[in-house]
């Protein structure tokens, strides 16, 4: 919902927020519209200027803040009185028109409000009171974002494996003599940098903390007696980094024809995938799989159909995996499976149950309205215990497979 009588100014936000966001906006441009709205259910946040033409500073924030609308406060007034006082009612943002160059600084932050709404928090902080503090300041400031709480390291450890965290807000001192140095110092000894940002946070006023924090591989400190407007903004700049890291990361792992992960995403996260599988005991399987016959495909239909071929071939291995399983087209038309947690048997099961069943049941229409099949052999091996055995043995198996019969898993 866009509340804002600029009628210019309000089209130029709906269609940037419409092309680039793919959001749906509603605007009114008056308190008089917005009383007849007949409700505030379908819409997931608020921006409103402050200043209408009928509701010079009047009730209509509170109703919306009333209503547990997420509010956005654009304004052209740059008064720090205006700011304070609306700040005090833990609006989500309070921003001023002329900052907003290009309306990035909008975009930045819906941007950064959606990751969060997909991920999740977990604040590890062995006190009651201050976990109660950092939930509500969640609940005004990111209030799509599900928070975890954690008092001791072993349960944070618990946390991170079981859900979908993406930010960790860590004390220094915790009981039982623990520090959240050690936490710290845990994830990024065992996950990939990117995997979560970290904001460190003490009582203490020794500065050593805050260099040991940060070389630990925290992304950012604040001593505990911040302001809130200054938290958000560390926050919004550890997970904007997050955001554009993973955008830069998406384009230097991912195949640019198929979208799926390429050698180097292989290689990289499949052997700390493999490591973490193997501290946990639980199997790792890898199948290659591999499109029989491709060459008389691009000989009979041309090039354009086979990259058509190679492209509905990775978008069913994709659909068809598991949460935590990945695909990776390893070089033309052959393509690599990692299965996490997998025997070799029931990394068959899936293969000829979902992708092969997928594979009969569809086909290529070229424009001349031929129906192009295809069809392709698997390889799997399992109980290896380095990445590149995986491969080969697996990769000996597809050998055998197109010798007896070229559609079989072996």
């Amino acid at each position: 919902m866009l509340i804002e009588d600029d009628r210019f100014y309000a089209k130029n936000i709906k269609n940037v927020l419409e092309s680039q966001l793919s959001y749906e906006v509603t605007h009114i441009s008056s308190y008089a519209e917005f009383k007849q709205l007949p409700s505030l259910d379908e819409y997931k946040f608020v921006l409103l200027d402050i200043y209408l033409p009928d509701c010079n500073e009047c009730e209509l924030i509170d109703k919306l803040i009333a209503n547990n609308k997420p509010v956005i406060v654009i304004t052209a007034s740059e008064s720090l009185e205006v700011f304070d006082k609306y700040t005090k009612k833990r609006v989500i943002d309070f921003i001023i028109k002329r900052d907003m160059v290009r309306l990035d600084y909008l975009i930045t932050k819906l941007t950064i409000l959606e990751f969060m709404d997909e991920h999740e928090v977990l604040i590890l902080d062995d006190s009651p009171s201050f976990q109660k503090f950092l939930q509500h300041f969640f609940a005004i400031y990111y209030p799509y974002t599900k928070v975890y709480l954690a008092d001791t390291i072993k349960a944070a450890k618990q946390m991170i494996e079981m859900h979908n965290i993406k930010l960790l807000i860590v004390d220094y001192m915790l009981k039982n003599n623990e520090t959240g140095l050690e936490f710290v110092r845990y994830v990024r000894e065992r996950y990939f940098y990117e995997d979560f940002g970290i904001v460190a946070l003490t009582a203490s006023d020794d500065s050593n903390v805050i260099t040991r924090f940060l070389k630990s591989g925290a992304n950012d400190f604040l001593k505990k007696n911040f302001f809130n407007a200054e938290f958000v903004c560390r926050i919004d700049n550890v997970v904007k980094s997050m955001v554009q890291f993973h955008k830069i990361k998406e384009l230097a792992i991912k195949d640019a024809l198929t979208g799926c992960y390429n050698r180097y995403y292989l290689f990289d996260a499949g052997h700390k995938l493999l490591e973490n599988f193997k501290r946990q005991k639980k199997p790792v399987s890898i199948a290659i799989l591999d499109l029989d016959h491709f060459k008389q495909i691009n000989d009979t239909y041309g090039h354009s159909i086979g990259d058509e071929v190679l492209r509905h071939f990775g978008t069913i291995l994709q659909n068809s995996l598991r949460t935590g399983d990945f695909v990776v087209r390893y070089g033309g038309e052959e393509f690599v499976i990692f299965f996490g947690n997998c025997s070799k048997e029931e990394a068959k099961k899936i293969i000829e149950e979902r992708i092969r069943k997928k594979v009969h049941e569809d086909c290529i229409v070229t424009d001349d309205g031929k129906n192009v099949h295809y069809n392709f052999s698997c390889g799997i091996c399992d109980s290896e215990t380095e990445l590149k055995e995986l491969i080969k043995k697996a990769d000996e198996k597809l050998y055998l497979a197109k010798r007896t019969r070229g559609v079989c898993v072996v």
